[in-house]
């Protein structure tokens, strides 16, 4: 067999894994903070421009908060970004085509009195998020191949990912910001890792062309106006084109990053009267940022809920072996993230699965951990054994992460406190304490996630 032919067998066994996983956790219902991106998908697609006064009226069932009324402009407003519709806008329009149609419209009071719209719309997004997840942990998978072998890149590109709050926001909330914001930002370092050229795992005479310089400029521009946060991620990026004296590559880079990204500020300054605002602050007159006090527990409890990201931890000093520019670029990036996070108002990000907003770092998760999976002792102990001790821990540790998954998933639609999720220890012993704990389960599962809800998923 060929090196392409093993290639594709492995590329083939991780997207048949990555949608047997979704689907098991899918759920095709729109709520909470995806009521607001519905309302930005509706009216790009459908109407076509960025007058909510449709979706208010269309939404009215289901907006609490998403939809607002700006008294300074005298106008409906979104505070939340509108970047994912550039990603879901064509499975939102296959959804409409089937709504027209009467096609996948089980339920439809249900579905209209929970998300505003019908069934086929939220299958479509449904879809829509599946596809952007597969692609995301597809290039993953090329980002680790630059380090360990085409079958450990499998296991962490599908490790990392399930391991982190994407495989909620990539299934069981499926309209948000995080998986297309995942999805860009990895396609942004993957570009990154392309052009720039020093990790890469063979560099066989290929050289970098004006169409790369491009397309990594419209991964920026992407990740920005889906998360504005993740310009920091952007910005470091071109600082470490900026150490390699990569000027052109930069200068290419950067005018299709601003020519993308263009929209938000002329979004903002129609919505606000101004290009340059806090959309939050703007629509509520309070302040949505201070001082960056919760940084540190944004950390603990990244690694709290996602103990996957302890390899990432402990790789950062493996890449530093392997490029010191690399390694400041992704430990940057992460403590940088951190920061902006910790100084949010609401810190832990409402009612949400683990740190979501520090999902998008999923690369630099990746990339650090594929250091360390690809480091080579030199005892001879440790060198034979090195493959089995770093897959044996990753593998522990994603059975650990699935235990402590269905707990949350139990935890989240059967406990009394009238909370969606507390700490690992206290959903792990509520799950456990429960004599009948699979039949709850099963029944659980049965009525909010996986095929059998789709035609009633609860809320």
């Amino acid at each position: 067999m060929s090196e392409r032919a093993r290639d594709l067998a492995a590329i083939g066994l991780l997207v048949v894994v990555t949608v047997i996983t979704l689907i098991w956790f899918d759920r095709p219902l729109i709520r909470g903070d995806g009521v607001a991106y519905l309302a930005w998908i509706d009216t790009l697609v459908l109407d076509q421009d960025i007058d909510f006064s449709n979706q208010l009226e269309k939404l009215a069932p289901v907006n609490s908060y998403q939809i607002a009324w700006n008294a300074e402009t005298e106008k409906p407003v979104n505070i939340f970004p509108f970047g994912v519709a550039i990603f879901q806008g064509p499975f939102y329009a296959a959804g409409h085509a089937f709504a027209q149609n009467g096609i996948w419209n089980a339920n439809p009071d249900y579905f209209y009195a929970m998300q505003g719209v019908s069934q086929a719309y939220s299958l479509w997004m449904m879809i829509g998020a599946n596809v952007l997840a597969v692609g995301t942990i597809l290039i993953g998978w090329w980002v680790a191949r630059q380090f360990v072998g085409r079958y450990s890149a499998v296991l962490l590109a599908w490790g990392v990912y399930m391991g982190t709050p994407l495989i909620y926001y990539a299934s069981i909330s499926p309209l948000n910001s995080h998986n297309p914001g995942a999805f860009a930002a990895t396609a942004f370092i993957a570009l990154l890792l392309w052009c720039e050229g020093t990790l890469q795992h063979s560099n066989d005479g290929r050289q970098t062309h004006g169409w790369q310089w491009i397309l990594l400029g419209i991964a920026g521009g992407l990740m920005i106006v889906t998360r504005w946060q993740l310009l920091i991620i952007v910005i470091l990026g071109f600082g470490l084109l900026s150490w390699r004296k990569q000027w052109r590559g930069i200068a290419i880079a950067a005018v299709t990053t601003t020519i993308v990204m263009l929209p938000l500020p002329i979004v903002w300054n129609e919505l606000y009267g101004s290009p340059f605002v806090v959309p939050f602050d703007a629509a509520t007159g309070g302040s949505f940022f201070g001082r960056p006090v919760n940084s540190w527990l944004v950390l603990r409890e990244t690694v709290r809920h996602s103990p996957i990201v302890l390899f990432s931890v402990v790789g950062v000093w493996f890449l530093w072996q392997r490029s010191r520019a690399w390694a400041i670029y992704a430990t940057t990036a992460i403590l940088l993230e951190a920061v902006v996070n910790g100084s949010t108002l609401d810190w832990w990000g409402g009612e949400t699965y683990g740190m979501r907003r520090m999902s998008e770092l999923y690369p630099f998760f990746l990339l650090t951990a594929a250091a360390l999976f690809s480091y080579t002792p030199v005892r001879t102990w440790w060198r034979n054994n090195w493959k089995l001790v770093t897959r044996g821990a990753f593998a522990l540790i994603l059975v650990y992460t699935a235990v402590y998954f269905t707990a949350f998933i139990d935890f989240t639609w059967t406990n009394q406190l009238g909370v969606f999720i507390e700490s690992p220890e206290i959903m792990l012993r509520h799950f456990w304490s429960q004599p009948n704990r699979w039949q709850v389960l099963r029944e659980v599962m049965a009525a909010h996630v996986g095929p059998v809800a789709w035609g009633m998923p609860g809320p």
